[in-house]
């Protein structure tokens, strides 16, 4: 397993294997990539990349975008990971796993982490810009019968949401036996403005959990506080901004659509795999390797001690 200078190990890669989006969103932030990216990487390219984890030792794989679901080849994709990595999971606004759930199961589909914003239907709509709610729903509702699980609510907080939406939320964790990921808004790929017009600081629900949980431990990615309640329910406190012990315990780098390795979301530095990716089999494998060595050496926190 490859560690950085500062004693970190790289166990996770997440993929952005798509910019494009069935709906817009207004605070994606597209793992940190441009929302214009076109270019997408193929099946036999992610099965390089796959192959390459596998002798890394990178153990865990998530499928991130824009959408990763509005990919035609997504059961593939997920099919080349599974083959070669611990867990393959996926981050998905969930409008199209009603009808996927049962396939990316199969094809080695772990768990799925489903962005849920509200449980408002208006408010739905004003963030996403899609009625849209119902739809997701019944995906998470598939997802938990396909047994895509533990299934993760993320929630980004925005202005308007407050603690009555906590535990409508809770409530419906608890129906699904979910976790809850309450997300601080981050300003990277939106505009100053919206960050200041739409972000909320996690305080007064930090101030609530303390109070009502039962258990509280700290999660190794990230050093995340984790708090548990009297009904089994985890809900994950998920706030890097400034924040060096976030960065501290970051074990992971990012692989963009159009194949470039960004050791930070927060930095705008990369390592381009493309040219190993049109080579041959063996030569593709080793030159990507390579890249990902590479990608490690630059890896260090965003934030420092």
């Amino acid at each position: 397993m490859l560690v950085d200078r500062y004693g970190r190990p790289l166990k996770s890669l997440r993929v952005s294997v798509t910019s494009r989006c069935n709906f817009s969103c207004i605070y994606c932030h597209n793992e940190g990539f441009a929302k214009s990216l076109v270019t997408e990487l193929s099946v036999e390219q992610y099965d390089i990349v796959a192959r390459a984890c596998r002798i890394l030792g990178i153990e865990n794989v998530k499928l991130t975008g824009g959408e990763p679901l509005i990919r035609n080849d997504i059961v593939e994709i997920v099919k080349v990971f599974s083959d070669n990595v611990k867990e393959v999971s996926m981050t998905t606004n969930g409008y199209y796993l009603e009808e996927l759930a049962n396939r990316l199961a199969s094809a080695g589909l772990k768990r799925v982490c489903i962005s849920v914003p509200s449980l408002n239907k208006a408010l739905y709509s004003e963030i996403t810009g899609v009625n849209g709610l119902e739809k997701v729903l019944r995906g998470i509702k598939a997802a938990y019968e396909a047994d895509l699980t533990p299934i993760t609510f993320n929630v980004v907080v925005l202005k308007w949401f407050n603690l009555n939406e906590l535990l409508e939320m809770i409530n419906l964790a608890s129906k699904y036996e979910a976790k809850i990921r309450l997300i601080e808004l981050e300003p990277i790929g939106i505009p100053i403005e919206t960050f200041s017009k739409l972000h909320k600081p996690l305080d007064e629900f930090i101030e609530f959990l303390n109070v009502k949980a039962v258990r509280k431990y700290i999660r190794e990615l990230h050093a995340r506080p984790v708090y548990v309640l009297d009904n089994g329910i985890e809900v994950e406190i998920v706030s890097w901004f400034g924040n060096a012990k976030f960065c501290r315990y970051c074990d992971r780098v990012r692989l963009s659509p159009d194949g470039k390795i960004k050791p930070c979301i927060a930095r705008k530095d990369y390592v381009d795999l493309l040219e190993c990716l049109s080579l041959k089999s063996d030569e593709a494998i080793e030159c990507t390797i390579e890249k990902f060595k590479l990608a490690n050496s630059l890896r260090e926190p965003f934030y420092k001690y």
